[in-house]
């Protein structure tokens, strides 16, 4: 497993994060915690969660943050992996919780739920472009200078947003985003295919507007939904329709065909491939995986040492310099 290192915070996060959307919802705790043992015991280190994840209501407990927090408690190991979770995430109905009041509540329901005093990682889990920046970074800066979230992250917003709150803070002398989650795969998408705008996904200005900063991305979706992997070892009939809605396209279908391709000449899985694409890029970034079974996994982390070189990146991207 390769790591990622985010000052201040000591312990590296994994170049593969285990996602957790599903935890106590379709994947029982039990499952759950298999797959939290095998990911520890490949030296995944990093958890990604959020408060609506599990969730009946804007207000209600988070099933994700529950069995992820009694793992850690019985596993004796919150100061050996890096924890993630989100907050602020609209209602139900879509409206906006941006305030300090929600806040804290999301705050302090995923300090209990995770049995933790802070977060390593903290992210606005959607933006809210009709708030000022100015309002959004003073009221979350105590909480990372007081320690409670050690780095902040903006999730779902756009570099322009994102741009603008950063300099607001640095002006002011307030803690800055220092990385984006977002949705980011080989195949591309949008947020009209996903029936859901308030995603933000890659685009070709934002990977360069992201090199240029030097800022690292965690990347949801980042196997697409398994589109290469189950497309490729068992046909277009066992896709989800979700994942044709998003993911089928002539440019992705090029793509699949690079990706067998690569897998072939390497030796590897096509679930692997797309997730070495994710950590290999720049800037360093990390991909988040959503699986449903410990085999699943196992075969996605089989590519959390793989290091595709320039040319393999291009193929996969444009079809551009040799598969070898």
């Amino acid at each position: 497993m390769r790591y990622l290192t985010l000052p201040p915070i000591s312990t590296p996060f994994s170049k593969i994060a285990l996602g957790s959307t599903n935890f106590g919802t379709t994947i029982s705790q039990s499952t759950a915690w298999h797959m939290l043992d095998a990911f520890f015991l490949d030296q995944g280190k990093t958890l990604d969660t959020a408060r609506v994840y599990g969730q009946t209501d804007s207000e209600g407990r988070s099933t994700s943050e529950r069995i992820i927090g009694q793992w850690i408690r019985k596993n004796g190991i919150r100061n050996q992996i890096t924890l993630i979770t989100k907050g602020l995430h609209p209602s139900p109905d879509g409206s906006s919780r941006f305030s300090y009041k929600n806040l804290m509540l999301d705050i302090n329901r995923s300090r209990e739920e995770l049995e933790t005093d802070f977060f390593d990682l903290w992210f606005f889990h959607r933006d809210d472009p009709s708030l000022p920046v100015a309002e959004i970074m003073e009221m979350v800066a105590p909480l990372v200078q007081s320690g409670v979230i050690r780095a902040l992250g903006a999730s779902n917003w756009t570099v322009s947003r994102i741009e603008e709150a950063n300099q607001y803070a640095q002006e002011h002398g307030l803690p800055l985003f220092i990385v984006s989650e977002i949705q980011w795969s080989l195949a591309t998408s949008t947020p009209a295919a996903w029936g859901d705008s308030t995603l933000v996904c890659m685009d070709e200005t934002s990977l360069a507007w992201y090199r240029q900063q030097n800022m690292p991305v965690f990347a949801y979706s980042s196997q697409a939904r398994g589109f290469f992997s189950k497309a490729i070892e068992d046909g277009f009939a066992r896709l989800q329709e979700k994942t044709r809605t998003r993911f089928y396209s002539a440019e992705n279908l090029k793509k699949l065909e690079r990706v067998r391709t690569l897998a072939t000449n390497l030796h590897l899985s096509p679930a692997a491939i797309v997730t070495a694409y994710i950590t290999n890029e720049t800037p360093s970034s990390v991909a988040i995986v959503g699986c449903s079974s410990v085999e699943q996994l196992k075969d996605t982390l089989s590519g959390g040492d793989v290091i595709l070189t320039p040319s393999q990146l291009a193929f996969l991207n444009q079809g551009e310099y040799d598969a070898t």
